[in-house]
């Protein structure tokens, strides 16, 4: 389960390069679709200079935001890019010496559709993936994937636990004859020895070793490379690859050459245009009578960290194996991600994970501290009561900019159910949200709280709805020990203008509930309102400037004490003061 609210930016996501704020040029802001439409979480975002190279790079954060610090005054430009949808390029911006420069990039949503792209079936073989309109379109897709996997691996702040494993096979029917394994804790994942893109296609993906040989596959770095596109061509097709349609990027050698070469196919989701897997199969390979070689060969899997870069999570190479100089049957071995960590948020791989942020509809500020369950659908339409957040794994709580994540869940149906003590003390549930998690998506929720007219309404039944007038509603806790108080009357006093510049105090109570809740209704929006607890010892009142149509204001009382409310002499729940 995910024990930590913030998501994977906001580690970026423990901060894998994000821009310090003490540096001395900062281009900062917000990413959001055009004409007002929503913001952009988990883009890849790269600050380029005048020479078109990467200075930054960056996923934005659930709310859209990036921030860069720039090493020098000068001309920089943004490149926004999201799997799945094309790529987008800002204008310039210039930066001087110690400018900090807030901008907001609007990109048109232009979606990338693979299932509609034309494959020939000619099997034709370009020498560049950029060429060909199809083949480009689904080679950029690809690339976007690779480069956030480089990205995060040259940062260094992923961590896994995964098992690498080893085993022999029996020739025919590939029955394991022997296995071993081995658990690795909290370290980087190289799944295979990293080689030289130009070393692998120099020498050759399998090298003879005193007695044996050594079987190399791809990795990301060597995929993007130029010494790799130039020994290959690449060409495309169709097919379905576990059940679900994918596009394949395929590539084969060039030229044929004495040493082993490597040919395979890059599979892409036709629907999200996410990278999948990667299957390989070698050429020229000097092989025994007996083997079978369409047995031989490698496969890479990848995965997504939520909002954040690609990273293999599953992968294995098989190969003949021989004793006393016989073969004998195949060996296998690969690797299998069980936990992927970013800081102190860790995701368990083979699970859903819910991420979103939470908003105050009155201030339209973030909300923090806010309780995030989700449970089972089916007790939530049958109106079962609400477990407490302690006890269900699928719980957390909102932290300082109203994010959460919520991790660890298995395929189903669940209601996300959003609760803080603002709304407990207004009296508000909020509706719980359907959610489906399927095959280890990553769902994303924006909740936002009710408008200011509906709490008002909620919280002053039966009271004017002027929209010259407002509501407090607070609790009233112990100053020592911070817990609600029940019992208490808040008194609220603020001033009415008569005109001629006479004005006239008036004031309203309300006595706090068994959970320390009050809430106290009239007071005009155009003035201050005091409130001070009656009875409790306590000397200092709180005043406040009212900012919106229902005010968020928790009073102290003195330690230990519990008044007895006095009895209510007013009208409506008012009276005047002198």
């Amino acid at each position: 389960m995910v024990n930590s609210a913030r998501i994977w930016c906001a580690v970026a996501v423990t901060c894998l390069g994000c821009a310090s704020s003490a540096a001395a040029q900062t281009i900062r802001g917000t990413v959001r679709e055009t004409d007002g439409g929503p913001l952009i979480p988990g883009a890849f975002i790269s600050l380029l200079d005048s020479a078109g190279q990467t200075v930054r790079a960056d996923f934005t954060t659930v709310e859209g935001v990036f921030s860069f610090a720039i090493p020098g005054p000068g001309e920089f430009r943004l490149r926004v890019e999201r799997i799945g949808y094309a790529t987008w390029l800002t204008a310039p911006y210039a930066l001087t010496t110690g400018q900090i420069l807030p901008v907001t990039v609007e990109v048109p949503p232009r979606p990338i559709r693979l299932r509609d792209l034309r494959v020939e079936v000619s099997g034709a073989c370009f020498d560049d993936p950029s060429q060909g309109q199809a083949l480009a379109t689904a080679w950029e897709e690809l690339r976007k994937a690779l480069e956030t996997a480089v990205w995060a691996e040259r940062r260094g702040d992923l961590r896994f636990t995964f098992t690498r494993w080893e085993r022999i096979l029996e020739p025919r029917t590939l029955a394991v004859r022997e296995a071993t394994s081995r658990m690795y804790r909290h370290r980087p994942l190289p799944p295979f020895e990293s080689v030289p893109a130009d070393q692998l296609v120099e020498s050759g993906f399998v090298v003879q070793v005193a007695d044996s040989s050594e079987y190399r596959a791809l990795d990301a770095n060597v995929l993007l490379s130029r010494e790799f596109r130039a020994a290959h061509c690449f060409g495309l097709q169709r097919a379905t690859v576990g059940g679900v349609p994918k596009l394949g990027i395929t590539f084969r050698p060039r030229e044929r050459r004495r040493v082993v070469q490597i040919e395979g196919t890059l599979w892409l989701d036709e629907e999200s245009a996410e990278l999948d897997r990667v299957q390989l199969s070698y050429r020229n390979l000097p092989v025994a009578r007996r083997v079978d070689r369409r047995l031989i060969g490698a496969e890479v899997v990848f995965d997504r960290l939520p909002e954040g870069p690609f990273y293999v999570t599953d992968w294995w190479i098989r190969f003949p194996f021989h004793e006393d100089g016989s073969f004998t049957g195949y060996k296998q071995g690969g690797g299998a991600v069980k936990r992927a960590a970013a800081g102190d948020l860790s995701w368990e791989m083979g699970h859903g994970v819910a991420v979103g942020i939470v908003r105050d509809s009155v201030s339209r500020d973030p909300l923090p501290g806010a309780d995030v369950i989700l449970r089972n659908w089916e007790d939530a339409a049958a109106f079962l009561p609400p477990p407490d957040p302690a006890d269900t794994p699928f719980s957390t709580m909102t932290d300082d900019e109203g994010r959460f994540v919520v991790g660890g869940l298995p395929d189903g149906v669940y209601a996300l159910r959003v609760d803080h003590p603002k709304l407990r003390a207004a009296g508000v549930r909020l509706n719980e949200t359907r959610v489906v998690i399927e095959e280890r998506i990553v769902v994303e929720r924006e909740v936002w709280t009710p408008s200011a007219e509906t709490l008002y309404a909620r919280v002053c039944p039966g009271s004017s709805l002027s929209e010259g007038v407002g509501a407090v509603v607070g609790i009233a806790r112990d100053a020592a020990a911070g817990v609600p108080v029940p019992g208490v009357e808040i008194e609220a006093q603020w001033r009415v203008r008569l005109g001629r510049g006479a004005a006239r105090g008036v004031y309203a109570s309300a006595v706090s509930d068994d959970e320390g809740r009050f809430a106290i209704c009239g007071f005009p929006l155009d003035g201050p309102v005091r409130l001070r607890p009656l009875g409790t010892g306590t000397p200092d009142a709180v005043q406040f400037e009212p900012d919106a149509r229902v005010v968020w204001q928790d009073v102290s009382v003195a330690p230990g004490s519990s008044a007895d409310p006095v009895p209510d002499q007013s009208v409506d729940g008012r009276r005047d003061f002198r």
